[in-house]
């Protein structure tokens, strides 16, 4: 019996195979003058054949992307076959095929929760490639990504397993990792922001960045009164209007950055020193005699 799961890798790979057929008859259709001339041709056999054989008959066009479409979907039937046999990991169908009573099974353990620092260190490895090609910042960047998903998802693992009693290993995490992760979190969003709101401020015209940072800080200073009047909220609640801030500042700093910096007028002074020809002029003049 297929299971649920396995159905989407099967549909996944059927998906695959077929966008692999119509991909290798179109372009090699269109190595032959087109799917009009192919089939007023005569030649539709081979444009035909050729995907279904791997190119033993016929022909096929593209060959690269031919072949990723083709293992996309032997990827997907593969791992359709694993979900199949293992039963979706389904705990209870193993034991009914394998003869063994439900009841003798032993009690599943409660799934620890979500772990974000996976994805955070797959973001870290995507940003090392990208620095090895462009930009050292970048480089180090992306190692900093990776050790900081490294420490914290090894503290996760660890603290997860410390003790039976979930709000007790939290606790010790919190005890271990926060006196670290507060006030490194906290410089590096105040550099953030400064940054961002910095390149932001220098792309738009100099009467405008006035009203912006007036903005900023009446936004700040409401949003701030009005998480402090409302205690009830959730810290679900507070953390994503802190995201959504971060993320608006971010955008703001990204486009400044990408706009440039506006043309910025050189000031020269108008005392002494400018009107007597600077201040060679002025010691010249205190060395003359009389």
């Amino acid at each position: 019996m297929i299971t649920r799961g396995s159905k989407y890798f099967y549909g996944a790979a059927l998906f695959g195979y077929l966008s692999a057929l119509l991909y290798g008859f179109v372009t090699g259709a269109s190595d032959q003058g087109g799917v009009v001339a192919v089939f007023t041709d005569g030649a539709v056999v081979d444009s035909i054949i050729g995907p279904l054989t791997l190119g033993w008959k016929g022909w096929v066009g593209e060959h690269i992307g031919y072949t990723v479409l083709l293992t996309f979907a032997g990827v997907m039937a593969v791992l359709g076959g694993f979900q199949t046999a293992t039963r979706d990991s389904d705990a209870e169908s193993i034991a009914a095929l394998e003869g063994i009573e439900a009841s003798d099974l032993p009690p599943a353990s409660v799934p620890a929760g979500i772990s974000w620092w996976p994805m955070l260190a797959a973001l870290g490895t995507g940003v090392v490639i990208v620095g090895l090609v462009f930009s050292n910042v970048a480089l180090w960047g992306g190692v900093a990504l990776l050790v900081v998903a490294a420490v914290e998802w090894t503290a996760k693992a660890w603290s997860e397993r410390a003790t039976p009693d979930a709000a007790a290993n939290a606790e010790y995490r919190s005890r271990l990792l926060q006196p670290v992760e507060v006030p490194l979190a906290a410089a590096l969003i105040i550099a953030v922001v400064a940054v961002a709101v910095s390149r932001l401020l220098l792309a738009i015209p100099k009467s405008a960045a006035v009203y912006v940072v007036i903005g900023i800080a009446v936004v700040i200073f409401a949003v701030a009164n009005l998480l402090a009047t409302r205690p009830e909220l959730k810290g679900r609640v507070l953390g994503i209007v802190v995201f959504v801030s971060l993320l608006v500042i971010i955008a703001g700093g990204i486009a400044g950055g990408i706009a440039g910096t506006r043309d910025i007028e050189e000031h020269h002074g108008e005392g002494a020193l400018a009107t007597s020809g600077g201040l060679p002029a002025v010691v010249d003049d205190l060395r003359a005699p009389g």
